[in-house]
């Protein structure tokens, strides 16, 4: 059910922590996956190596502090 009232204008933030992209064969949108420590990192690239995996990087404070947008907000 939806809520009723008017949708949120602010831009929705990132929790910290690192992020992985994973594509599933057969589908166009690729799924973004959180974890909160490198090694859970490298323990999801072995769970989903059958699939597309990239690392996309560490998220702090609102901020890419590693990766392709390093430096760049999260907005």
């Amino acid at each position: 059910m939806r809520k009723a009232g008017r949708p949120s204008n602010i831009s929705k933030r990132l929790k910290d922590g690192y992020y992985m992209l994973i594509t599933v064969k057969n589908s166009k949108k690729p799924i973004r996956i959180m974890r909160e420590t490198l090694e859970e990192v490298k323990q999801a690239e072995k769970k989903f190596s059958t699939r597309n995996f990239k690392y996309l990087g560490q998220v702090k404070n609102h901020f890419w502090i590693d990766g392709d947008n390093k430096g760049k907000p999260t907005t």
